[in-house]
């Protein structure tokens, strides 16, 4: 049984990127950029009019109110093809370009229309309300580095660019198999001495947080044959994610099963808990998870273990598990010498964060784990924290 810091180690040690893809815009949110973006066009690409208004020189007559003739219409996208002179102005709309001569905008509130003339009543300054070329992004810039995660945010400037593919790295393929002779899909009815498969679902969701398609092996009994077959089919995705099957009882066969198929066992079992029995193997470029079947278990096996390895593939530069630190709100003990992961309520008053533990039936417990915001860490060499302690925690739900 190794540490929970020898774990993160070897998963990092033998997790490479995937291969770079053109996505497209649609897609590209959460995405890691694979190449530094550069602007091939000045934003704005010409003069253009921040306001609805009148288009005129600054450096006319102003004695308020003052009369301008207005010579024209100009609209978003339209082509005004005449010079503004002395004494003239041309109605614009938003986005439209600043016509030749021009140099200022006045917001319409600030007209009024008098037959072919639009009374000026407020003083209008050089340059006022008009966006100027390139201000935003000169040609030849660089607007987005490689490497970054792209997120809603930077999806305006793309599109802005005229840009409809990026290249990026790859998603990971990954494939779900549960297994055990006492799980039943939803939708059927449930049979004496029979669960529902909790754990499936809860695994799609929590590669779905992560722009992750699942592709759903469904069940397999604890039949080496059966077993064998599914797994040999798991294996031809970029990941294989197995629940269930991975201890030390009489039908855990997955560990023999995998070595059989050649899985290379980088290791098995991590003096923590929950997940004491998870599973993390490779072949070739793919890499393989057993988790226990426990629910809880296989929830917290994702987030220490699961999720960094997926975020590392597809090429995530920051910490995919982040650790804070936080205020014990009452005394705790836990039992054992494994580094304890419990659940917890997370509050937060100023900066500071403070942790309520929940009581906990073990990895079965779903409800409590539906009421949990996050998991406090408890090292190995520590029985008790005492109130107003600090300790370091993970959360999964904002506070």
């Amino acid at each position: 049984m190794i540490t929970f810091k020898r774990a993160q180690q070897l998963i990092s040690e033998n997790i490479a990127k995937l291969p770079l893809e053109k996505t497209h815009i649609n897609q590209l949110v959460g995405r890691i950029l694979a190449e530094d973006v550069y602007s091939k066009l000045d934003i704005p690409p010409f003069n253009k009019s921040a306001m609805d208004g009148y288009a005129l020189r600054a450096a006319d007559p102003q004695s308020l109110p003052f009369k301008l003739k207005c010579i024209g219409i100009v609209a978003a996208g339209g082509d005004f093809r005449k010079k503004v002179k002395f004494g003239e102005c041309v109605k614009i709309m938003t986005g439209a370009p600043i016509p030749e001569g021009a140099d200022s905008v006045v917001m319409v509130e600030y007209t009024r229309k008098c037959g072919g003339y639009a009374e000026i009543t407020k003083e209008v300054k050089r340059g006022q309300h008009v966006c100027l070329k390139g201000e935003d992004i000169r040609r030849g810039q660089k607007v987005i580095d490689s490497g970054t995660k792209i997120t809603i945010s930077h999806i305006s400037l793309i599109a802005a660019l005229g840009r409809q593919f990026l290249k990026t790295i790859s998603l990971p393929k990954v494939a779900i198999l549960n297994t055990g002779g006492e799980i039943i899909p939803l939708g059927k009815k449930l049979a004496r001495n029979k669960i529902y498969n909790s754990n499936g679902p809860q695994l799609c969701a929590l590669l779905a947080s992560d722009n992750i398609n699942c592709f759903n092996l469904g069940v397999a009994k604890d039949k080496p044959s059966q077993l064998k077959a599914a797994i040999r089919k798991g294996l031809e995705y970029d990941v294989l994610l197995i629940s269930g099957g991975v201890s030390m009882g009489d039908y855990d066969f997955v560990p023999d099963i995998l070595k059989s198929l050649g899985v290379k066992n980088i290791f098995h079992k991590v003096k923590v808990k929950p997940g004491k029995p998870v599973f993390f193997g490779t072949k070739g470029k793919k890499i393989i998870f057993g988790i226990p079947g426990n629910p809880v278990s296989g929830f917290m096996a994702y987030q220490l273990f699961i999720r960094p390895a997926l975020h590392k593939m597809m090429g995530y530069s920051e910490p995919s598990l982040s650790f804070e630190q936080g205020f014990i709100a009452k005394d705790f003990c836990k039992k054992g010498d494994r580094k304890l992961f419990s659940p917890i309520k997370i509050s937060k008053d100023n900066s500071r964060y403070y942790l309520e533990p929940l009581s906990s039936h073990g990895s079965a417990d779903i409800y409590t784990l539906a009421q949990a915001d996050g998991a406090m860490m408890i090292d190995e060499n520590i029985s008790c924290v005492r109130k107003n302690s600090q300790t370091l925690f993970i959360r999964w739900k904002k506070i």
